[in-house]
């Protein structure tokens, strides 16, 4: 309760602030349901961020303040919770795949296989990313904020994958691009987050991915949620109507 008070404070704070103030941000296939008993550490949709000089709102104007410091306080939580279970054993074991995931891609067909695999496995989910096939200064955006790093986009998504206790994600669209350097994904997610109230957050969630051609890194990750910003913060605060089979 300690810890939830500090959450509700920090949502307080930040909500008074003008649309200049910084903060950190919160980003969240196979059809399939699992209750996680530890925390996932990626190899490698977001992370703490040493540089905040790199983030920008987007639409500050348009997002109610709340809205956002209400993600926020969803990101604080699960860095705290990255911390209590950062000690357990990694349950969820990597595919097996015929390339070598400690090196960056050398070559686009590379970097879309891999981009696949990280689909199949629910990367934005699990917390299991292949870092490597980002631009170290890639591109994160979502409807709340962008910001360039990898290591903070990594790092934020093992931290929020402890935070998840129950998912469901089905693919609805995945299509590659003629030239094989864009990826456009749609999924519909269910996620149930380690709360008290074990609040169920349900809507199709996209990513675009940009593939340089020379360097066969992505250079931007850019999400699309079908839905309002404050109907999401909604769902965080609200007793659950779904079930995640």
């Amino acid at each position: 309760m300690k810890i939830f008070a500090i959450v509700l404070l920090k949502i307080a704070c930040i909500s008074t602030l003008s649309s200049t103030s910084s903060c950190d941000a919160f980003s969240p296939s196979n059809s399939q349901s699992r209750t996680r008993s530890s925390a996932t550490k990626a190899p490698s949709v977001l992370s703490n961020s040493s540089n905040p000089k790199n983030e920008k709102d987007q639409n500050e104007d348009n997002i109610n303040p709340f809205a956002k410091a209400s993600w926020y306080a969803v990101e604080t939580f699960g860095k705290l919770f990255a911390q209590d279970e950062s000690s357990k054993e990694n349950k969820i074991p990597l595919p097996i795949i015929a390339i070598d995931v400690t090196k960056p891609p050398s070559s686009a067909k590379e970097t879309l296989e891999r981009i696949k695999i990280d689909n199949d496995r629910d990367y934005f989910l699990s917390g299991q990313v292949d870092g490597l096939i980002y631009d170290k200064d890639c591109v994160f955006a979502d409807p709340f904020v962008s910001f360039s790093g990898r290591d903070r986009f990594v790092e934020n998504l093992s931290n929020l994958g402890s935070f998840i206790t129950k998912y469901n994600a089905k693919m609805l669209n995945y299509s590659v691009s003629d030239d094989g350097l864009v990826v456009d994904t749609r999924v519909m997610v269910k996620l149930e987050l380690n709360l008290p109230w074990k609040p169920i957050l349900a809507w199709p969630w996209g990513v675009k991915y940009d593939i340089d051609e020379v360097s066969f890194l992505v250079t931007n990750h850019k999400e699309s949620w079908d839905i309002e910003a404050m109907e999401g913060v909604k769902q965080i605060f609200r007793k659950p109507t779904l079930k995640i089979r």
